[in-house]
């Protein structure tokens, strides 16, 4: 009996040392494992599917920012672009008043320190159009843009001038102009 007790207590240790072995041993591929190995595949597949979708996701999202980057430029650009403009005038005020018999058309400009102001009133043919800030502003961009005057133009320039580029009639009861330049000079012009 000491027999049967010394071998079975002898296959009980082999018999755990191998479920123990087996158990904690990832590496260990057996050849009946296929069930296994096909299981870890179809995992690594999966996984490799999450990590492209994630690669995918990163490069829309840095494409998204990268977009984003661009688009804020872009703005900030136009932003300077539009600014710009107020800085290359050579006047930094100036003022339109024209009489119709059927109205008057008034525009007030005024740039200080970098803060641009505007203001323009219509009311010919009947019209009672008023603007003001950047709404006037905007109007007034390609307008005041055209004016190449300098304090030393003759009235008939800058009659010419103000006439084309803020598209007036010329049937107009009285045209009145004045311009003060950033170098201190002044222009006044008036035909009645």
């Amino acid at each position: 009996m000491n027999m049967k007790k010394y071998g079975l207590s002898i296959g009980t240790a082999v018999l755990a040392i191998g479920l123990a072995a087996c158990g904690t041993d990832d590496n260990n591929e057996a050849p009946n494992d296929t069930i296994g190995e096909a299981d870890n595949a179809a995992e690594n597949i999966t996984n490799t599917d999450n990590n492209s979708n994630d690669n995918n996701m990163n490069t829309n999202e840095g494409n998204n920012n990268e977009n984003n980057m661009n688009t804020n430029e872009e703005t900030n650009a136009e932003d300077n672009d539009a600014s710009a403009w107020y800085e290359d005038l050579n006047f930094h005020e100036f003022e339109l008043d024209v009489e119709y018999a059927d109205g008057e058309y008034e525009v007030e400009y005024e740039y200080n320190d970098g803060n641009p102001e505007a203001e323009i009133e219509d009311s010919r043919a009947g019209a009672d159009t008023e603007m003001e800030g950047q709404e006037a502003l905007d109007e007034l961009e390609g307008k005041l843009t055209q004016l190449d005057l300098t304090a030393d133009s003759s009235e008939e320039e800058v009659f010419s001038a103000v006439i084309d580029a803020f598209d007036l009639e010329e049937d107009y009861d009285e045209l009145e102009v004045e311009l003060e330049f950033f170098d201190d000079g002044e222009l006044e012009a008036e035909d009645e």
